[in-house]
């Protein structure tokens, strides 16, 4: 069984308001650095989330990922999560499940 790395997006996260951008992180890798090809994403309020690649980004229009709910994405050919909160304070986890 590989290890791997899972990722939270803390309060730093962008908010949906009038004008917001989203913001992009990487996909975690695992300790050979190998790319996850599914993750399981939460959070901790409602989130919207699109899979791509740095300069990908994320609108109202795409996945919403509803507070305390779970998504399991297969991110293959993807390298990014972009992402838009709508509470400031919401915290997204980001964990490999396959690789």
């Amino acid at each position: 069984m590989a290890s791997f790395d899972s990722l939270t997006i803390g309060a730093t996260g962008v908010q949906v308001t009038a004008g917001a951008s989203s913001a992009t992180v990487a996909i975690p890798n695992d300790a050979q650095g190998n790319r996850a090809r599914v993750v399981r994403l939460q959070s901790t309020g409602n989130a919207y989330v699109r899979p791509g690649f740095s300069g990908t980004t994320c609108t109202v229009n795409d996945a919403l990922l509803g507070a305390n709910q779970a998504l399991v994405l297969n991110v293959k050919p993807f390298t990014h999560i972009a992402y838009l909160q709508e509470t400031a304070g919401a915290k997204i986890s980001i964990v490999p499940v396959e690789f």
